[in-house]
């Protein structure tokens, strides 16, 4: 054999395994020519990587083999000194490339006999790495070793030196040795690069452990940013296991877009050159083997080498023999190998980022949140949209004869129409599809409001809903409605016995352990049921009697038509236990007993009273708030009772943009305003200061400062200290409103700016927090939880989850612990060992709901983003080891979900199906939530923060507030709510707190100065 092929053949074997496996595949002389043209690519890559050497004497020896390989006449001399200098300077290579620069000479002479084409192939290859990875080597000195390469763009152009370049010369060489690939080459160049690309980036994984120990990475700088890292060093450390996961994950996303570019690739070569297929798609499958190596073993990604086992690396030539010629089979083989590795990137280019947050931004901002605050210092806001919410005001209003004035009739009736889906009918919300509950309360409102039933939304109205069944289909909610206003007969309804709450109270199925919501519900229905009552009949109740059913009224079997309920109100499938219990009930609902009966009425009545007074008649929220004006309606006509509660009937009716709505609670006031509250404080604007002021008053006025009497007998929780969603009024505190509200005034208070607040009021809210705290260590809404977990299999709403039972939720968590976490630091010699126990419990159980994707679900906003915030704040300040893990999961999760505009956005489906679905476009205020999180995290300053930074920019309005298309707030599992004050709120708040984390402070307006009555600048 001659000299230059012993030698050709033992340097191939010693510095490349893959090469070395799969060049014998090709067919003479092809074999021999790629084999040299790998070696002096070999001996590139040797110049380039010696680290050691300045980046000038590096790019003269990329200019001096570029020089050579053109094959100048005295060559053969030139070569000989350059390999001996060459190798001479060589002290951080392997042994076996340093013996390949010195053979330098043997490889050129092989090289000058071979056919020009050849020459010219190889020489075009060569000059276009070197002339490269000069200019790499030059733009990486001064660098950081974690930063040589810039960005995702900047690393595909790296693997278009150094392998596309191959792509090409392997495309030129198959193209020269056969006429067929030669014809095809109008669909392989396009490909070649990425073909080259697949097999590059494959490299740089498999290789990222040995140069990590070398102390460089060729990892993209904004990758590796985004997932946290910011030093090889801080890479390898044994708990950033899910930050390297993080990194991988991403240059997989970027790898497996290649891929499908290299399978077209092999596609286009001729059936009839298999050898050359062969060859391809061995390279192939050894770097999908070499991908799913690395995924499995993720969490040591950079610190352990990655290897095929020689069983499986034999295994894939065999099965690449014998498929290589097959291209469907082989095809698939290729997809069942990238199952289970992360998606392909396959969205075009990002956006351009710079981070920069301008003052008038900010200052545009807090004006607008500004000028939207109410005279009473909190923000009332638009906090309603369910359709059929109208409906049953509507038809409250009737029942008790007193129906709107005309202004209200003819707002309420365009947001109907606004709202009606394309089918007919109406959902749940407006951005949600059509159900019989929605559409039959919806079309009776609209009756009520004097529309025909001639008009083309009605009889729209009645194509939709008359297929199910008509009203008989709809949910036993929407036919209490119906059977009190006369439309339908409460033999169709299932009996609620009142009878249940005679009870003793310490029995575990008494119903008063109910969610306040549901308990309240049930109170009302069971004596609105147990007494048949029912408005009086006209002309309009014979009327919809006729319309809303498929037979006429008096055909109805209603006791069949009990059990109808339409396929899209079937959201909570009634189970075994319920039906088993309704039927029981049935049973006793036939022959009841009287006295018994009478008895029971008057305590649940009592209980409405007791209720009623203690929200001083504002009502728990419209459905409860509607029944209960129904139920002393009938009770005692013209009593103070049903007086009081007509005169709060308007606080829940709010005026819109798209029309008159029913709001979701009286208001959100308190809540919005602590919210609003962190956000003006945290953008440390002078103008921020007298709308914090009016916010500290009205927060001041509304923390209730007494208890309910007799709280423990009507199964009330003691609420001194808290906040209520809406005003203390509403006598409902709720624990996440209530947290809020402690971090809103602990602020206020550092700034001295907490009006009306005394030292007694922080510690008595923080003693309402605690004693809200479920023994599984999480925190539910209203009250701790009482029920059995299997009440919720007795849920009889059809229609939401979650209702029955008031469950430890992760934003109800999140927010307790934070505002303990800072009550620690305001008041240390105030914290007790207590607290310290409940912060901990707080925080396992932040853990305990943490996803497998890294996320947490949100339960009250839509969703994971919401939810993945407050998780990432619940944990943020921990002290567990384990709070670093998880938050970089979260992080992850984010990642995976931002959109190539910078911005998040997510659906009301999403929470219906409990994972995350994108919304069409990116929305403010889940992107604020997302940004918050990484803020949160510490990744303030990373590229994925300022994409979000730039897409809240670029989406500013005019007048400095934000305009999301989807709504944000949702409730019990399957309905939207439009917290409308969430969009100005949020966007803020994120800005404020990323120009804080990126010291930003010179970029965010005039900060309060420290003669003014903000005594402390909010950016230090």
């Amino acid at each position: 054999m001659p000299e230059a092929a012993v030698f050709r053949r033992e340097m191939l074997d010693k510095t490349s395994r893959t090469f070395a496996l799969t060049i014998p595949m090709l067919p003479s002389p092809l074999d021999e020519i790629v084999g040299l043209g790998y070696l002096f690519c070999r001996v590139a890559d040797t110049f380039e990587d010696e680290a050691g050497l300045p980046a000038e004497v590096r790019g003269n020896l990329l200019r001096e083999l570029d020089e050579l390989v053109g094959l100048p006449p005295d060559w053969r001399e030139l070569s000989a000194e350059f390999a001996v200098r060459a190798a001479g300077v060589l002290d951080g290579a392997p042994v076996d490339e340093v013996a390949l620069v010195r053979g330098l000479p043997i490889l050129l002479g092989d090289l000058a006999r071979r056919p020009l084409p050849v020459r010219e192939l190889v020489g075009r290859c060569v000059h276009n790495m070197t002339v490269g990875m000069a200019a790499t080597v030059a733009r990486g000195e001064g660098r950081p070793d974690a930063e040589v390469i810039a960005d995702v763009d900047e690393m595909l152009t790296y693997c278009d030196i150094v392998a596309s370049t191959v792509g090409d010369l392997l495309t030129g060489l198959f193209a020269w040795h056969s006429a067929g690939i030669a014809a095809a080459l109008p669909a392989l160049e396009p490909r070649a690069a990425g073909f080259a690309r697949a097999l590059q980036l494959t490299n740089i994984i498999k290789d990222v452990a040995a140069d990590a120990s070398a102390g460089r990475l060729w990892l993209p700088a904004d990758l590796l940013a985004d997932c946290g890292v910011d030093s090889v060093e801080q890479l390898r450390e044994p708990g950033s296991a899910v930050r390297r996961s993080a990194v991988l994950r991403r240059m997989l996303a970027v790898t497996q877009k290649e891929f499908a570019a290299a399978v077209a690739y092999v596609d286009a070569i001729p059936a009839a050159d298999l050898a050359v297929r062969r060859f391809c798609t061995a390279q192939l499958l050894m770097s999908e083997l070499t991908l799913r190596e690395a995924w499995a073993g993720r969490d040591e990604f950079t610190t352990k080498p990655i290897k095929i086992s020689r069983r499986k690396l034999m295994a894939a030539l065999s099965a690449n023999h014998v498929l290589a010629g097959r291209p469907v089979v082989l095809n698939g083989l290729f997809a069942a190998l990238g199952a289970g590795l992360p998606l392909p990137d396959t969205a075009g280019p990002p956006q351009p980022v710079s981070g920069r947050i301008p003052e008038e931004a900010v200052a545009a901002a807090v004006a607008r949140l500004s000028q939207t605050q109410s005279a009473s210092g909190s923000w009332h806001e638009d906090f309603g949209n369910l359709p059929m919410f109208c409906g049953m005001y509507l038809i409250t209003c009737r029942v008790v004869d007193a129906m709107p004035d005309a202004p209200i009739c003819e707002g309420m009736e365009r947001f109907l129409r606004v709202h009606q889906n394309p089918d007919g009918g109406w959902g749940t919300d407006p951005e949600s599809t059509s159900t019989v509950m929605s559409t039959v309360l919806s079309y009776i409102g609209l009756r009520i409001l004097g529309v025909g039933p001639d008009d083309p939304c009605l009889r729209h109205a009645r194509d939709f809903f008359l297929p199910f069944g008509g009203a008989l289909a709809a949910p036993q909610w929407a036919k209490t409605y119906l059977a009190v206003l006369g439309v339908h007969e409460w033999a169709g309804t299932y009996p609620f016995p009142p009878e249940t709450w005679l009870l003793p109270q310490n029995m575990p199925v008494h119903p008063g352990r109910l969610m306040c919501y549901a308990r309240i519900v049930y109170l009302s229905t069971a004596w609105l049921s147990g007494n048949r009552v029912s408005g009086p009949v006209d002309d309009l109740i014979l009327a919809l009697r006729g319309e809303l059913y498929q037979k006429p009224y008096e055909d109805i079997d209603w006791r069949a038509a009990r059990a109808m309920i339409a396929e899209p109100d079937s959201f909570v499938p009634r189970s075994r236990l319920l039906r088993i219990v309704l039927a029981a009930a049935d049973v006793y609902e036939a022959r009841p007993m009287n006295a018994l009966r009478e008895r029971a009425f008057d305590v649940v009545l009592d209980y409405i009273d007791h209720e009623n007074r203690s929200s001083n008649y504002v009502g728990h929220g419209p459905v409860p708030k509607f029944l209960d004006t129904l139920v002393w309606h009938f009770a005692r006509p013209g009593g103070k009772e049903i007086m009081s509660h007509l005169e709060r009937l308007h606080e829940y009716v709010w005026n819109g943009a798209d029309g008159v709505k029913i709001q979701c609670f009286n208001s959100s006031e308190s809540w919005d305003t602590a919210f609003a509250v962190q956000a003006l404080a945290l953008s440390g604007h002078p103008a921020a200061v007298g709308p914090l002021r009016s916010a500290s008053r009205f927060l001041a006025a509304n923390q209730r400062l007494t208890e309910i009497p007799d709280a423990a007998r009507y199964f009330r929780h003691p609420g001194r200290g808290g906040w209520s969603l809406s005003t203390a009024e509403h006598g409902w505190t709720i624990s996440d409103g209530t947290a809020e509200a402690v971090l809103a005034v602990s602020t206020l208070q550092e700034l001295n700016l907490a009006d009306g607040f005394t030292a007694d009021r922080l510690p008595a809210a923080v003693e309402c927090l605690l004693s809200l705290q479920n023994p599984d260590g999480g925190w539910a809404v209203y009250e701790p939880t009482t029920a059995p977990a299997w009440f919720a299999e007795l849920n009889f709403s059809d229609t939401f989850a979650g209702c029955m039972i008031d469950s430890s939720l992760v934003e109800q968590t999140a927010s307790c612990v934070t505002a303990l976490r800072r009550f620690r630091e305001m008041d240390p010699r105030r914290f007790t060992e207590a607290m310290g126990r409940a912060i901990s419990a707080g925080e396992q159980f932040i853990f305990d709901r943490q996803r497998p994707d890294g996320s947490w679900e949100g339960s009250w906003a839509v969703c994971f983003t919401y939810g993945t915030w407050f998780g990432v704040r619940g944990l943020t300040g921990s002290s567990d080891p384990r709070a670093r893990e998880a938050i970089d999961r979260a992080c992850e999760f984010l990642l995976a979900h931002q959109r190539r505009d910078g911005g998040w956005g997510e659906t009301i489906d999403g929470v219906r199906a409990r994972r995350y679905i994108h919304a069409a476009t990116g929305q403010a205020t889940m992107t604020s939530w997302a940004l918050l999180a990484l803020v949160a995290a510490g990744r303030g300053d990373s590229p994925a923060a300022r994409r979000a930074i730039d897409f809240l920019l670029r989406n500013q309005l005019a007048d400095g507030g934000w305009q999301d298309t989807r709504m944000a707030g949702a409730f019990f599992g399957n309905a939207g709510m439009n917290y409308d004050g969430y969009q100005r709120i949020f966007p803020l708040w994120a800005l404020a707190a990323a120009a804080r984390a990126t010291g930003q402070q010179t970029e965010t307006g005039h900060l309060i100065d420290t003669d003014d009555p903000m005594p402390r600048p909010l950016f230090p």
